[in-house]
């Protein structure tokens, strides 16, 4: 009977100790200094660390926005987004203002103050008409970012991302 009471005490106390010992200062943990730089882990021995993508901005709805000198694409919602469903439409032409089918274009949703919570990522599909779509799924209100990369042969030609309010 003593060793169960010693057992039941021991376990009590552990239980106890247990958030303390989990709020310890860990300043100088890799774990800490890689969010602290972003998610970015360095290696002591690499002279650098490798870098996030960096993305375009993109102007308003209809807007053009050009890849390189040669292409030019715009974008569009299907409806007003809102809570729900809502396809993305993008337009590729070419300088001369012929739709230009060919090319892969990578959609990524997400929340931006909940990382990782709500995203998604998908392949825009290419219909009949030549237009790139893409269905996002709006499951909460707030800040959403939608970030969309271009490929062309399988390289990475254009970045681009614009963020909008649901």
């Amino acid at each position: 009977m003593f060793y169960i009471k010693s057992l039941l005490v021991l376990a009590l106390l552990s239980l106890a100790a247990a958030p303390a010992l989990a709020q310890h200062d860990c300043a100088n943990c890799p774990s800490a200094k890689a969010a602290a730089n972003g998610g970015i882990q360095a290696n002591a021995a690499e002279p650098s660390a490798v870098k996030a993508p960096v993305y375009n901005q993109l102007p308003g709805y209809g807007k053009k926005a050009w890849i390189g000198q040669d292409f030019y694409f715009t974008y569009n919602f299907d409806k007003k987004p809102k809570m729900g469903p809502a396809v993305l439409k993008v337009q590729l032409f070419s300088k001369d203002g012929k739709k230009a089918p060919g090319w892969e274009i990578l959609g990524r949703s997400g929340m931006p103050s909940m990382s990782g919570a709500h995203d998604a990522e998908a392949v825009f599909k290419l219909n009949k008409k030549g237009d790139y779509l893409l269905p996002v799924t709006f499951v909460m209100p707030g800040e959403w970012e939608i970030k969309l990369t271009f490929k062309k042969d399988g390289n990475v030609v254009y970045l681009g991302n614009f963020k909008l309010n649901v």
